[in-house]
């Protein structure tokens, strides 16, 4: 039994069990209004946001202990950069979160 098969036979079933309920009337304008109204938090972008920095702290804080005989830090502002650029990117647009 290959997966489309099964999908069809939990489908039937399901139907089948299902067959004689009925949703009042006023159920899916209810549903609608409340999945309008909802909007999504933006707390796991912050969240992920804080879980990027703190990785870019531990990075930071191996490449000051592994590499003490580097004399100018900028190099630490690009390896920031090239980290904290595209987490925040991927947090924030593709995380979900939309201002929609």
């Amino acid at each position: 039994m290959d997966e489309e098969q099964a999908l069809h036979i939990v489908d039937e079933e399901l139907e089948r069990a299902l067959a004689g309920v009925v949703a009042p009337p006023h159920f899916a304008d209810a549903v609608r209004r409340r999945v309008r109204a909802d909007r999504v938090s933006p707390l796991p972008e912050i969240l992920d946001s804080i879980g990027w920095a703190a990785v870019l702290a531990i990075v930071f804080a191996l490449s000051l202990w592994l590499v003490p005989m580097m004399q100018s830090s900028w190099w630490l502002v690009g390896l920031g950069s090239a980290v904290v650029i595209p987490a925040l990117y991927v947090g924030w647009r593709w995380g979900g979160a939309t201002a929609e």
